[in-house]
């Protein structure tokens, strides 16, 4: 029996039937650059597709190449197509065109683990000054200039966030304990101005004068970081927040 088509592959096909580049996938679409989409053509990527990215994927396509694309068989690749006219479920007060598309997603990739006691721990690079996308954002958080995007690194903090997820940060109001955080290290050679950041995503479990501790679900483990190597700590949005 063939092997079921991925999420990626799907994408693949349907781009190709398009006749349709990456990249000219990616500009049709309203995206910065081919990377900003690519791990979605990624034929080993297999999650639904969000609506958001579904809906400029179905823009770009639709009635593109032979036979021609149809809305519905980009938006299947949500998994949320409930209606003959194929629109995915959204809940009410959520359309899309009371969102403006000014939420910035900074650019991200694995970095060198830190090590801690003698363990290895996931590190994320954060490159503030490399906007890889815009994303609409909840009305709710109009006006917020400290919220901003990434996309998660890694497998450390699975199930609670996958690789390849985008999570929404503030830096207006510090973390709590049992919040996810964007931990913020000092390095030697801090300079001012934006740049690439070394960041952990982690799950804060106490706080001290002298330390912070962390805790990680992929391995599970909690560990601690001196306050002196913590330049800031940025929270992490909850679905409450987001909705009010």
């Amino acid at each position: 029996m063939a092997n079921q088509e991925t999420t990626g592959g799907a994408v693949n096909r349907l781009r190709d039937r398009a006749g349709l580049s990456l990249r000219a996938l990616a500009a049709k679409a309203g995206y910065a650059a081919a990377s900003s989409i690519q791990r979605y053509a990624d034929p080993d990527y297999d999650s639904p597709l969000g609506v958001e990215v579904a809906m400029r994927f179905a823009d770009a396509m639709q009635g593109q190449g032979d036979p021609p694309i149809t809305r519905a068989e980009v938006l299947a690749l949500t998994g949320l197509v409930t209606d003959s006219n194929a629109t995915p479920f959204r809940m009410e007060g959520a359309s899309s065109d009371r969102m403006n598309r000014d939420l910035p997603i900074y650019g991200t990739a694995l970095g060198a683990d830190e090590i801690v006691n003698g363990e290895a721990i996931e590190q994320t690079t954060l490159n503030r000054g490399e906007v890889v996308e815009y994303k609409r954002r909840p009305q709710i958080l109009d006006g917020r200039a400290d919220v901003y995007g990434l996309y998660v690194q890694g497998s450390s903090m699975h199930p609670r966030f996958r690789d390849g997820e985008t999570v929404f940060v503030e830096s207006r109001k510090r973390p709590s304990v049992g919040d996810d955080a964007v931990i913020y290290l000092r390095t030697p050679d801090e300079v001012e101005g934006e740049r690439a950041s070394s960041v952990l995503i982690k799950t804060i479990v106490r706080k001290t004068a002298s330390y912070v501790e962390l805790e990680q679900y992929n391995p599970a483990q909690t560990f601690r970081i001196e306050m002196g190597r913590v330049e800031r700590m940025d929270r992490v949005l909850t679905l409450d927040d987001m909705i009010g």
